[in-house]
């Protein structure tokens, strides 16, 4: 009988460790002009909720190439978000926006993602996330849970070859600002830091 109960118990914790495959998405339909799908490459940024100047600077910029090293590179297909090392993005039970291949187990959300005609990225019926300080970074959170949270918007910046264009824009040079940079861990959870970056520029077709 102690043999069993512990083969029993092996049993589960394998299937534990194995982490999840399956789809789960939010019950939330994705908002009006959202689209699950997004052709080429992204990285992300975070804004203030509520902080329309940094956003729009930030917002629809195409770059001509990504990154690379050091930058949060994704990719949305079918609701699901993967980043460059193949891993997918998805909320621990922790409520944590983290990337694991495949996601841990008791995962909350592994689906249901997509990105919106303004730039922002949702999950499910919400465009709403939260940072959360944690010693001299942020960590991604998909709801409050603690009072060094606040709320933020994830924006998707097309970036590489074949990236969707949006609105018509095409890069005519590059300014040099102060943003937030979501920066990729070897664990799968990308902390939000303050740096510079070149931010490509944008004309549209009426020449502003």
């Amino acid at each position: 009988m102690k043999y069993q109960a512990l083969a029993i118990l092996a049993a589960l914790g394998s299937v534990a460790a194995q982490g999840v495959t399956g789809r789960i998405a939010p019950p939330a339909p994705a908002p009006p002009g959202c689209r699950p799908s997004v052709n080429g490459k992204f990285e992300i940024a975070i804004v203030e909720l509520g902080n329309k100047g940094k956003r729009d600077l930030l917002v629809n910029k195409r770059a001509p190439t990504c990154s690379g090293t050091g930058i949060l590179v994704t990719t949305l297909d079918d609701g699901v978000i993967k980043d460059a090392q193949g891993r997918t993005g998805y909320i621990a039970s922790n409520f944590q926006f983290q990337f694991d291949g495949p996601p841990q187990a008791g995962s909350i959300y592994t689906a249901g993602f997509s990105e919106c005609s303004n730039g922002s990225l949702a999950l499910g019926g919400s465009t709403v996330f939260y940072q959360c300080k944690s010693g001299s970074f942020y960590n991604l959170y998909d709801r409050w849970w603690a009072d060094q949270c606040s709320p933020v918007e994830i924006l998707a910046m097309p970036c590489g070859e074949g990236a969707d264009s949006v609105g018509g824009q095409r890069v005519v040079g590059t300014s040099v600002v102060t943003t937030t940079a979501v920066v990729p861990l070897s664990d799968g959870q990308p902390q939000v830091v303050t740096t510079t970056k070149a931010i490509p520029m944008c004309q549209i077709d009426d020449g502003k």
